[in-house]
């Protein structure tokens, strides 16, 4: 079952399974999906994952890497994006339509230029651009730039926020009053 923070939001054409964590202040957008059937898949806080991306996890990893996807805090994932079994660090961007496959990590402060593919197993080292597929280093970022990045996330962030007064609240938090009754045999 998956795990929605009171004010994250999930767009309602949004599809979570499985083992799925969305934390405060993150946000899913519509039409992506995020299967955590196989694997879990986290989401941190202040990070949002875009239109049409999908985000999904492998049983296990043959290279003995992570299997499980994590997308830590103030991370930007562009619309149309793949990522399977892969780690982004905190204050990262994911280009639009980039390719991110098992084993690969984007360390802190690093961006992934659009249209990019990250191949298995590979790794961007913390402050760096990559871009082509498959991806490969162009430069070092500026601080300005490095600087840029958690205000991407959020200025998405508020973007979000004028949207949950359209839709009914998607948390989990319910389920956990639920289970707080039933352990102390409180009449519903």
């Amino acid at each position: 079952m998956p795990k929605v923070a009171v004010d994250a939001y999930v767009a309602p054409e949004a599809v979570l399974a499985g083992q799925v964590t969305v934390y405060d202040g993150a946000s899913v957008w519509s039409g992506a999906v995020l299967r955590g059937d196989l694997n879990k898949i986290t989401l941190g806080f202040c990070a949002n994952v875009q239109e049409r991306c999908v985000l999904h996890a492998a049983w296990s990893a043959p290279t003995g890497l992570p299997a499980d996807t994590l997308v830590d805090r103030y991370v930007t994932v562009g619309a149309y994006c793949l990522l399977r079994s892969c780690t982004i660090e905190p204050e990262c961007i994911i280009g639009q339509h980039s390719i991110l496959m098992e084993g690969s990590l984007v360390e802190t402060n690093s961006i992934l230029e659009a249209g990019s593919v990250l191949p298995p197993g590979r790794r961007i080292p913390t402050g760096e651009l990559w871009a082509g597929n498959p991806a490969r280093f162009v430069r070092k970022l500026t601080n300005e730039e490095i600087m840029e990045i958690p205000k991407l996330a959020v200025a998405i962030n508020d973007l979000m926020q004028s949207h949950f007064s359209e839709f009914l609240p998607y948390s989990t938090a319910y389920l956990e009053v639920e289970k707080l009754k039933k352990s102390f045999s409180i009449p519903l």
